[in-house]
């Protein structure tokens, strides 16, 4: 069992010290309170796991201003604190090589932390993205545009490094917000392609600097393929896809069914998952830059009825609205994966009225940390069929 040697001041993996074993178990048990609190009807399937170390494809850390200039992670021990990143074992093996030429970098120049709360400085976050299939790397540093990067310099340091990933993109994203997100007011691809890219089960997506994919890509594959399996699909049927991100699932699922759309909310979102169908060669797929409740609120009425809805929320789950819409929908099968069982288990709820849960399967695309994925499959109850 290895353990970080940030282990207990990072607050990411709170349990890395724990036997990956009863990491699991824990996990299942807490889907079986959520049943038995939610007295659910359904059936708990096994949990699927993967490898536990190096699963991460994208990690952002956090420059501040300490006894000296850091970039890494806010401490657990001390609060507002961030603490320098020498290595992380759930992203990359990269990790201290970049983060330490970064730095190097930034403190030879000079180059001061922004800080939130005077609103101050310049160097805000580092983002950067590996693609575990094809090795590709990201390297993204958000900064204010109140100092002049030296950015030929930053390209010579990153693009001479010994890494054992490939890297293909250098970005400067200009974020001059107070908020203390990562807000993409303006990217600069400063060297090399805009896109990475990942290749799922033989299919090629394009990951941008500022696009959603989720963070497991070996886990997420064997969910896409569950999803597929489960979707039993015979070229027939029509499928709705809420929060489709770049369309990686519409994608697994359109060589199977008659017509695939997907729905987000991101235009520049929507733009990636149109250039991955394209990539992909899928031409019987559309998607929509659009609010998923506005969406079934005004255009539900032509696919009320559908054969299959996928839905895929964020972690604060469906509103109440968008249930309602979904029921007003009225799909014959739903399959809803989640990244926050407490909001599933909620909007199961919501549902109820209509679907049951014929199984629930946990995913931990998450190993050392309390989250995991869990797989719903929802069909119509007998007096609704």
């Amino acid at each position: 069992m290895k353990t970080c040697k940030h282990f207990g001041e990072c607050g990411s993996c709170k349990t890395q010290d724990m036997p990956y074993v009863t990491q699991l178990k824990g996990k299942e048990q807490r889907i079986k309170d959520l049943i038995s609190e939610g007295n659910i009807d359904t059936e708990l399937r096994p949990i699927n796991h993967y490898q536990e170390y190096f699963y991460r494809n994208k990690m952002e850390f956090t420059f501040s201003n300490e006894e000296d200039l850091v970039c890494g992670m806010y401490s657990r021990l001390k609060k507002k604190k961030v603490f320098n990143i020498e290595e992380c074992l759930i992203f990359s093996p990269d990790t201290e090589i970049i983060l330490g030429a970064i730095l190097k970098f930034c403190k030879e120049k000079k180059y001061t932390a922004y800080n939130k709360y005077t609103y101050q400085g310049f160097l805000r976050n580092l983002i950067v993205r590996e693609a575990k299939f094809s090795g590709q790397l990201m390297v993204g540093v958000v900064a204010t545009s109140k100092v002049d990067f030296h950015r030929d310099e930053f390209v010579k340091v990153l693009t001479a490094l010994n890494l054992k990933a490939k890297l293909k993109s250098i970005y400067l994203i200009t974020n001059d917000s107070w908020s203390d997100a990562v807000v993409f007011e303006k990217k600069e691809l400063l060297w090399g392609d805009e896109y990475i890219e990942e290749t799922l089960d033989g299919f090629t997506f394009n990951i941008g600097i500022d696009s959603f994919f989720q963070v497991n890509p070996v886990g997420i594959t064997q969910l896409y393929r569950k999803v597929k399996e489960y979707a039993s699909l015979t070229g027939k049927e029509r499928v709705l896809d809420l929060f489709c991100g770049v369309g990686t699932i519409g994608i697994f699922l359109a060589e199977a069914a008659k017509f695939v759309w997907g729905v987000e909310i991101h235009k520049q979102i929507v733009d990636a998952a149109f250039i991955n169908a394209k990539k992909n060669n899928i031409k019987n797929i559309s998607f929509f830059a659009e609010d998923a409740r506005r969406f079934l609120n005004t255009q539900g009425t032509f696919y009320r009825d559908v054969d299959l809805l996928i839905i895929n929320p964020p972690r604060c789950g469906l509103n109440p609205k968008i249930i309602r819409a979904i029921l007003r929908l009225n799909p014959k099968r739903i399959i809803y994966s989640s990244c926050n069982p407490t909001t599933l288990f909620t909007d199961l709820k919501g549902l109820k009225s209509s679907y049951k849960p014929d199984f629930i399967e946990p995913f931990d695309f998450f190993p050392h940390t309390h989250h995991m994925e869990c797989l719903t499959f929802l069909s119509k109850t007998p007096h609704n069929s």
